[in-house]
């Protein structure tokens, strides 16, 4: 196989997992509901997984209003951080389409393609154990378990 031949296969596969993993984060983020069948809650929107969390953790006033900043800030990096995931993938896709596979372009998308996506991950979980330090320990285990079981796959 010659150089440029691998260097494009590695720019492939490279991509698909980019993309696997775009998948896993959007599945985390915007999809927070597992299996409805393990988990009680089948619907696929942020306001589905603030229902589950009042119906499925019991929030009280006190803890729905802590944690109203923490979500707000989330949703703000969420988008911000979306925005550059989409952003990045064009660039790729643009890159791409030049149909060079050694280019510093498409090497310098991948690599902001990546980092956004890392970034979303980080905060997707930071996210998480924030919500958690205003949680009692059984609430606590509950979306622990739900954030464990969302990232394992199907």
């Amino acid at each position: 196989m010659s150089m440029g031949r691998a260097r494009f296969l590695w720019v492939a596969v490279t991509v698909l997992l980019a993309a696997g993993t775009s998948l896993l984060v959007l599945r985390l983020v915007d999809h927070p509901e597992h299996d409805k069948r393990h988990h009680g809650h089948g619907s696929h929107s942020e306001a589905d997984f603030h229902a589950w969390m009042h119906e499925q953790l019991s929030l009280t006033p006190a803890q729905h209003d802590a944690l109203e900043p923490v979500e707000t800030a989330f949703e703000k990096e969420r988008l911000d951080l979306r925005n550059e995931i989409s952003a990045a993938g064009r660039a790729l896709a643009d890159a791409v389409r030049q149909g060079k596979a050694e280019s510093p372009e498409v090497e310098a998308a991948l690599k902001r393609l990546n980092a956004a996506q890392a970034e979303l991950q980080r905060a997707t979980l930071d996210h998480f154990f924030a919500m958690k330090e205003h949680l009692d320990p059984a609430q606590a285990e509950k979306l622990l378990q739900w954030t464990h079981d969302s990232i394992l796959p199907d």
